[in-house]
Parts: C-alpha cells; structure tokens; sequence
C-alpha cells in the first residue's frame, strides 16, 4: 500500500495511536489490539486517511502475533523517509495471555483516552 506524504518540519518528534488494530491469526481467529508508532520526521510523514486505510486492510491479513510489529514497520519504513521509527502493537489478551510485540526503536508509548463529552 502507497501512502501520500505530508510536509513537516524536520526534527518533529511523531507518534500516532489506534486502538483499532485487528488482524487474523494463523488459526483464521482475530487478534485484536493497539497500536503505536513513533519516529523523527526527516521533512515528512504520511496522510492520515492513507494509514487508517492500511491500518484498516490487515483485517483481512494473516500472521502471527510476533511478525505484526515488523510488517507495519517495513510498510512505514518503504513509504516515508523517518529517523527512529519504533512500532509497538499491545495486543488484547487471548487464553488469558497478553502481548506486547515492539520492534524498530525503543519509546514509550503516551496513551490517551478518546473521551467525547457533549454539554
């Protein structure tokens, strides 16, 4: 998948959050989880729309849990130019067994909550 680059200054520190990562297992069962994405911006990074499209198309990926970081990493990785680029994929508990796969740079992921309040 192809994602269209975005300018930005170079030197920008970028971490990018989606607690909406689903992918298949070997056994055809869906892993569920979080992922996270950081890096240094060389002078650009990628559309929004385009990742959440990717992000979106490895429903219908199988791999295994352990390989998930490295593939988001390579596809980030062939796309756009970045320093430090680090993926962390915190996968929801399975058999009672929860998961953190990280590969790239080591960081530690900012969580935030998604809270809509309506007054």
């Amino acid at each position: 998948m192809e994602f269209r680059k975005v300018d930005v200054k170079a030197g920008t520190q970028i971490e990018y959050m989606s607690p909406e990562l689903l992918f298949l297992a070997q056994s055809g069962q869906p892993y569920r989880g979080t992922l996270y994405v950081h890096f240094t911006s060389k002078g650009e990074s990628f559309n929004l729309m385009d990742f959440k499209k990717y992000i979106t198309s490895l429903r219908s990926v199988t791999l295994t849990a352990e390989n998930i970081a490295y593939e988001i990493y390579g596809t980030i990785g062939k796309n756009v130019d970045v320093d430090a680029l680090g993926v962390i994929v915190d996968l929801t508990a399975r058999g009672g067994i929860q998961q953190r796969i990280c590969f790239g740079e080591e960081f530690t992921p900012v969580k935030k909550q998604n809270i809509f309040q309506v007054y």
